[in-house]
């Protein structure tokens, strides 16, 4: 091999190399792509860190039952008569010769207080106990909440992966819908140019072609947009080249089923009872409001002229009692603000049943349908690839015009085009049926 054969060689080999690193779209199979999904998409990891934050809210209020201790370190420099006296006193420094002689015009007396203080709520009127209730189904409504997230990003995958898979389809469909009419505008160009064809049958044949290579850009744009939404879900910026498998999701005949499945296993419709329990208990405890208050406490404090020191030092134990009497009736009307939106929630989580059941009966029935038009559009696909043969040979025995052969050309693209949708609506439907009813997995 000569030098510049050798370069010609290397120069082709580099190419394909880099075709094989540019061009490569990884396979992605659905089972993946749901992996994905659920470990990478962003509005799962959002509800992922509320769950988290209802957890640590949960967790700050039954730290409301635990002592409460403070340390605290006072510093005070007076020369008014009575505070400086207490300042004294509480250093043990002070005799009857300092309140006869310097308490009228004492010098500036300088008091450190270190004081430790426990406080430990005995009967918080309620809110305490209710508020951890109040709380725990808080916490509870936001795990229900954010596996309905999951599901509804699992559902949102069916559309964007075979969305992407029948993008795909549709494309390849065109692209062969386009070679057959470009080979049937050359066979009339052929026969125009001997003659055997009007000219205004030959443009016929040229617009189909035309309109062919309008669908394939159509095409290949609603490929990019499907690979783009499916990115986002699975939170990830390759060039997907999905495998599209059939998931076989089980289908029962028996809508009550699913509707008594739906109503037992809905997490937004369990979390909506959560949130009403909730109110429930912010009810209660604003009805607490009314009942007294009750805690015990204690401290012990040393005092000197330098900090830390502890010239005189002592302890305080006590208890407090707490009686809300009156307070412009602002409780009262707050029980009648709860109580109005506990009726509210009420109402709303009865709302939520009946369109759960519209929604399950949406789904089943859209399987039913998916179901009859995958089986009459199958045969609708055989039915035109039969008529488009047997026009072709008409067409070429001179027994048919050119423009019913590029008919039958269309109904073989639009019978194939309108299976491969009705397989698509079939798997969406299923899974939009085990969505509604809370099951999608």
């Amino acid at each position: 091999m000569n030098g510049g054969g050798l370069i010609r060689h290397i120069i082709a080999l580099t190419g394909i190399v880099l075709y094989a690193h540019v061009g490569y779209a990884q396979e992605l199979r659905f089972d993946e792509a749901k992996r994905l999904a659920l470990d990478k998409n962003k509005m799962i990891k959002a509800y992922e860190e509320e769950f988290e934050t209802a957890k640590y809210s949960y967790d700050r209020a039954r730290g409301g039952y635990l002592p409460k201790i403070n340390i605290t370190e006072t510093g005070t420099r007076t020369d008014e008569p009575a505070n400086a006296a207490f300042s004294k006193m509480a250093q043990g420094r002070f005799d009857m010769n300092y309140f006869m002689s310097q308490m009228k015009d004492p010098d500036a007396v300088t008091n450190y207080e270190t004081k430790i203080e426990i406080i430990q709520p005995v009967f918080m009127n309620g809110k305490i106990f209710f508020g951890v209730k109040q709380a725990r189904e808080m916490k509870e409504a936001s795990e229900y909440t954010l596996e309905r997230v999951k599901q509804t990003v699992l559902y949102n995958l069916h559309k964007a992966f075979y969305g992407v898979a029948l993008a795909e389809r549709a494309l390849t469909t065109t692209e062969k819908s386009y070679d057959r009419t470009k080979r049937y505008y050359d066979i009339a160009a052929n026969y125009y140019e001997n003659g055997m064809l009007v000219k205004s049958d030959l443009l016929v044949a040229q617009s189909y072609t035309l309109m062919n290579e309008g669908a394939i850009q159509e095409a290949e744009k609603q490929v990019a947009v499907a690979k783009s939404v499916l990115q986002r879900i699975t939170d990830s910026d390759r060039d997907w080249d999905v495998v599209w498998e059939d998931p076989d999701y089980a289908f029962r005949q028996d809508l009550d089923y699913y509707l008594h499945v739906a109503i037992k296993n809905r997490q937004d419709l369990i979390a909506m009872g959560k949130y009403l329990n909730a109110s429930r208990y912010e009810e209660k405890k604003s009805v607490s409001r009314l009942l007294p208050e009750l805690a015990v406490f204690g401290n012990y404090s040393q005092s000197d002229d330098t900090i830390l020191g502890d010239a005189a030092d002592g302890y305080t134990v006590g208890a407090r009692v707490k009686l809300n009497l009156f307070n412009g009736f602002s409780d009262f009307n707050h029980i009648r603000e709860q109580r109005s939106r506990y009726r509210s929630l009420l109402n709303k989580v009865a709302d939520k049943r009946l369109a759960i059941k519209v929604e399950v009966k949406d789904g089943y029935y859209s399987v039913l349908s998916a179901q009859k038009r995958l089986r009459a559009a199958n045969k609708r696909v055989d039915a035109v690839r039969e008529a488009l043969a047997i026009t072709e040979r008409r067409f070429k025995a001179g027994l048919d015009k050119i423009t019913d052969l590029l008919d039958r050309e269309v109904d073989v693209k639009e019978a194939e085009l309108g299976m491969y949708m009705s397989k698509y609506d079939l798997i969406l439907s299923k899974a939009k049926l085990l969505f509604a009813a809370g099951i999608l997995k």
